[in-house]
């Protein structure tokens, strides 16, 4: 008979008495390794080789007191073993606004022409120990809506020229007078309302000069726009118009289009307008391509001039008739310069700001339009302060608008009655 053959081991069975004899030999190794240690070794190498005190050891004497600027009390109580701190403490050029017992602390006195010297406050430069209100003071404009100046409509109030004559244009925008006859430069920050961080910076930090344009979206858009005219600030209200082609966003509600009816777009107007009060007139957001179109234009225009509103063009339309429908219907009508930030760079926006001075000297006056950029905001605190030392005058935009002689318009506001819409009270429509 042939011989028989046992089975071959299990190559799973065979790995784990392999790695159980390899780790029983390991462990065998180092517990020996280990004993020789413990038997043979020197206990002074087991200690530490550096010791790191947070204090200082102990003494009689009273340590210093923890606090001492919140608490004077501690101070006393460690008696005469107490530590001054004013000569070990680092100094963040700050002044403390009291001293460390309670005391008002007195400014230092600072170097004249030193890089210390003043601070800037809403662009106004401002001596250690000075109150913002000892260098300029701001007054507030009107709280809006003013009487007089609106309708109620189905959509919002709606400004109204007032039954005397004062047109919105006049009353809500801001004062301006310049007797020496200097050149002007203006400038209008847009895209506010979106980001409250940089909407609140532009209205608390830059002059009341600077005009403030709104989106007509934006939430509390009543609250904010007072806030902007209680620190000085006249406003305008963003309109969206018609671009060339498309970017890839979702066009704006209400938005103004070349397609689209008379009747259609001033519905659509009048409806932006409702959003709030207190503006003195609109801007163009986008519109390449609407403010190509007189037959489009006219008739916003024309409820522009009747209801005593101005029309701003941010400077970034080419190929633009906007000027020339305002001027054919009699509407306020101003165009920036120079966009001051189509490059957000700070030596960009600086060379534009340059342009416009130069402009300024050349024509008497210039006005610039950007958006509320972080660092746009922040050059124009600096330019700003600038410009009284260089001659200039910084002037609202308002005063670029000039008031124009009515000319005859087919836009005859009449009042809303009850139940009636925007969409045909115009023009004799409807």
């Amino acid at each position: 008979m042939a011989a028989r053959r046992g089975k071959d081991p299990s190559p799973a069975k065979s790995a784990i008495v392999h790695a159980g004899f390899s780790l029983g030999a390991f462990g065998a190794a180092a517990a020996v390794a280990a004993g020789a240690i413990h038997m043979l070794g020197d206990e002074a190498d087991a200690g530490p080789k550096h010791v790191i005190a947070l204090f200082e050891p102990k003494t009689d004497e009273a340590p210093p007191p923890l606090k001492a600027r919140l608490s004077p009390d501690l101070r006393s109580a460690s008696g005469s073993a107490a530590i001054s701190l004013a000569s070990t403490e680092p100094s963040l050029g700050v002044p403390d606004p009291v001293d460390r017992y309670g005391a008002p602390r007195e400014p230092a006195p600072v170097e004249q022409g030193s890089a210390t010297a003043t601070i800037r406050i809403n662009g106004k430069p401002v001596r250690a120990g000075q109150r913002y209100s000892e260098v300029a003071e701001i007054e507030a404009l009107p709280r809006a809506p003013i009487a007089g100046l609106y309708e109620r409509a189905s959509v919002g109030r709606l400004p109204i020229v007032a039954a005397d004559g004062r047109a919105p244009a006049d009353a809500y925008a801001r004062p301006f007078e310049n007797p020496d006859g200097r050149p002007a430069v203006s400038v209008i920050l847009g895209g506010l309302g979106i980001n409250t961080r940089r909407t609140l910076s532009a209205i608390e930090e830059l002059p009341p000069e600077v005009t403030l344009s709104f989106v007509p979206y934006a939430s509390n858009l009543q609250g904010l726009i007072r806030k902007a005219r209680q620190h000085g600030h006249e406003v305008l209200i963003e309109v969206p118009m018609e671009p060339y082609g498309a970017d890839g966003s979702r066009p704006y509600s209400h938005r103004l289009d070349v397609d689209r009816t008379p009747e259609d777009n001033q519905a659509r107007l009048e409806y932006l307008l409702s959003r709030t009060s207190g503006y003195y007139g609109v801007i163009n957001h986008q519109g390449e391509k609407f403010a190509t179109s007189p037959e489009a234009a006219g008739p916003i225009a024309d409820i522009l001039a009747a209801r005593g509103l101005a029309f701003v063009e941010d400077g970034s339309l080419r190929r633009s008739v906007l000027g020339d429908v305002a001027a054919e219907k009699g509407t306020r009508f101003a165009r920036a310069d120079k966009v001051i930030d189509i490059v957000s760079e700070a030596e960009a926006i600086e060379a534009k700001l340059l342009a416009l001075e130069t402009k300024a000297l050349q024509d008497g006056a210039a006005l610039g339009s950007g958006f509320a950029f972080p660092l746009t905001i922040d050059i124009l605190k600096e330019w700003t302060v600038r410009l009284e030392e260089k001659g200039f005058v910084l002037a609202p935009a308002s005063s670029m608008s000039p008031a124009r002689t009515p000319a005859p318009t087919t836009a005859q506001i009449e009042p809303f009655q009850t139940g009636q819409t925007a969409t045909g009270r115009l023009g004799g429509e409807g």
